[in-house]
């Protein structure tokens, strides 16, 4: 098992893990990321420019619990968006070498509040495993500045993935 923690600045990167294949056990439900984070100096790594922390502008804040551990916060391009009364909140962020990718769906959006969404989230740890679940419905809860989400999913592959990522609009 890997084991991660960390805050520190990282650009999105355009990846993304396969998806293994239909969802067969899901729980997910909104609920704020609490990461255990730590600054690069305090890690003994050069300090480098971090978001406001937990929420900060253009960022995450990643708990990710199972099959690896990563935790902390990164910096990366989040994009939200409204229209047509959906919400959809997509950013790809990278934490000591491995790439998260999440995206929230909300249909029938009417500003901030829970709603039911679907989600879909990969990690590609640095030892280059893929863990991915695809269109798993949970509730997510969304803020006038990004959201939260906590899950919880297995594939008909065999892989599970559970943690809790917050995001901050860009």
């Amino acid at each position: 098992m890997t084991s991660v923690s960390a805050c520190r600045a990282g650009a999105g990167q355009a990846g993304s893990a396969a998806a293994d294949s239909t969802t067969t056990t899901t729980t997910a439900t909104a609920a704020p990321a609490t990461a255990a984070a730590t600054t690069p100096a305090e890690a003994g790594q050069p300090a480098a420019p971090v978001g406001t922390g937990d929420g900060g502008p253009g960022s995450l804040t990643l708990a990710i619990t199972s099959p690896v551990m990563l935790s902390g916060h990164v910096n990366t391009t989040v994009s939200c968006e409204t229209a047509a009364r959906r919400y959809v909140a997509s950013a790809t962020g990278t934490l000591d070498g491995a790439t998260v990718t999440q995206n929230v769906r909300v249909a029938g959006y009417a500003g901030p509040g829970s709603y039911p969404a679907v989600i879909s989230v990969s990690v590609v740890a640095a030892d280059g495993s893929k863990y991915a679940i695809s269109a798993v419905p949970t509730t997510v809860q969304v803020t006038a500045d990004g959201g939260a989400v906590s899950f919880n999913a297995s594939t008909s592959g065999g892989r599970a993935l559970a943690g809790s990522i917050s995001w901050a609009c860009s």
